[in-house]
Order: C-alpha cells, then structure tokens, then sequence
C-alpha cells in the first residue's frame, strides 16, 4: 500500500512543556495531538473528489492517509488536485502547514499535554 503516515516531527516535541516520556507514555495525549495535526493539515491536503482528505485513520501512533496514491500526491507526483476546496493544497502538507500555522499548533499542543498530564496526576 503507497499510503502515507505523518508524525510529530522532533522540532516539536523539543517544544513542549510536558515530560517527553509522558507523551511518549500516554497514548490519549498523542491521539489528541494528531487530532489536532489532521484537522490542521486539512486545508493543504490535495483535493479533487475528497477521498485523500477523508479517508484517514488518526491513532496514537500518527496520522494515515490510506488511499493508494497518497504517497504520490505528498511528494507531489502526478500532482492533480482543484484549489476550489481546499485552496490551500500542496505537496507535503504537514510542512506547508507548520510553515504557515507551526507557532498556532505547537502552542496547541502545549495546551493538550498540560491539559492531559495535569489530568493524569
């Protein structure tokens, strides 16, 4: 299968306020973190009919887009998409993303590992 799994990067993690063994520990902080990267991502995912965009699976262990080309359209092969929905498609849209909107979801991040390793105390 040629689909592809996004993770969070280590510049990231470098930035968060929590232990990184408890991110590492915990997986219903790292489920919400990835949450929080598809809903964000969404917008640069190449779009023509939406079945890219919409058939993910978001774990614990990262984001998979699943459809067979997804490979392809993340290192922008065979790049056809339509900007009327998601205007802001590109190739590797993680890094588009944090290019355009990193601070915002780092500082995201910080509040869901606070949030949930406060709780888990």
């Amino acid at each position: 299968m040629a689909d592809i799994k996004l993770k969070i990067s280590k510049d990231i993690q470098d930035t968060l306020i929590a232990p990184l063994e408890q991110l590492n520990s915990d997986p219903r902080i790292k489920l919400a973190i990835h949450n929080t990267l598809a809903k964000r991502c969404d917008p640069y995912v190449p779009f023509l009919n939406g079945p890219l965009s919409q058939t993910l699976d978001i774990s614990a262990e990262g984001v998979r887009y699943k459809m067979i080309y997804a490979k392809a359209q993340y290192y922008g092969v065979q790049f056809r998409h339509t900007l009327e929905y998601h205007p802001l498609a590109s190739a590797k849209w993680d890094q588009a993303m944090m290019r355009d909107h990193g601070e915002e979801f780092k500082q995201e991040v910080k509040e869901i590992i606070k949030g949930e390793w406060l709780r888990g105390r």
